[in-house]
């Protein structure tokens, strides 16, 4: 009986130690503190913090964290926007044109100051630039675009009535048609100045020698 008795109080001994070691298992603060809903990442990964983008501008200091800078829309986009106005011009097309002026557009003449669309509004009701169809009134190889650093290597007597800011172009269109029979419709020259809207150019002046009759 004593071996029987011993033997049962070795079980128990051992059942006992089994139980303490499971009761007293370590935890580890790598899975003791882990959020199973937390997104993963390896040890010593920094998580990135998200930032907003700044709005695009011309010009920045180097000493912002982040910058983004506007590219100036392409010289070539205020040349399509003149040609645009002409062809509405010849059209007698005012909705179109209007769509190209900002605002506060205006044309200096011979006649003087006046807003931009009233004046041709009122331009193309007296005169009929329809005669103009089918003629190369102007060509396009002959347009020429101005930023405002070409303006100072212009020679005397090719100078634009202007001034441009960084952003602004100018356009010179030489009109090689100006007259309808008796007619003068255009004068010798038209300049644009084009001001930058977004990822486009709208015609903010016009420098033109005609009197309308």
């Amino acid at each position: 009986m004593r071996h029987a008795s011993s033997r049962f109080s070795g079980v128990l001994v051992a059942a006992a130690l089994s139980l303490d070691c499971a009761a007293r298992t370590p935890h580890f603060p790598t899975t003791d503190h882990f959020d199973p809903d937390a997104p993963r990442r390896a040890p010593g990964v920094i998580e990135p913090r998200a930032a907003l983008a700044p709005k695009p501008a011309r010009s920045g200091d180097s000493d912002d964290e982040l910058l983004l800078l506007r590219a100036p829309p392409a010289p070539e986009l205020a040349r399509q926007v003149v040609r645009e106005f002409l062809r509405a011009a010849v059209n007698e097309a005012p909705e179109r044109m209007d769509l190209l002026f900002t605002p506060t557009a205006f044309v200096d003449t011979t006649s003087g100051h006046q807003p931009a669309r009233s004046f041709w509004h009122s331009r193309l009701s007296a005169l009929d630039y329809t005669e103009l169809r089918g003629e190369l009134f102007y060509r396009d190889s002959d347009l020429e675009t101005y930023q405002a650093e070409d303006l100072a290597r212009l020679p005397a007597n090719r100078r634009i009535p202007l001034e441009l800011t960084a952003d602004e172009v100018a356009v010179r269109v030489p009109i090689r048609v100006s007259w309808a029979g008796r007619t003068r419709l255009f004068g010798d020259e038209l300049v644009f100045l084009l001001d930058p809207t977004g990822s486009r150019f709208e015609i903010s002046e016009i420098f033109e020698d005609f009197r309308l009759p």
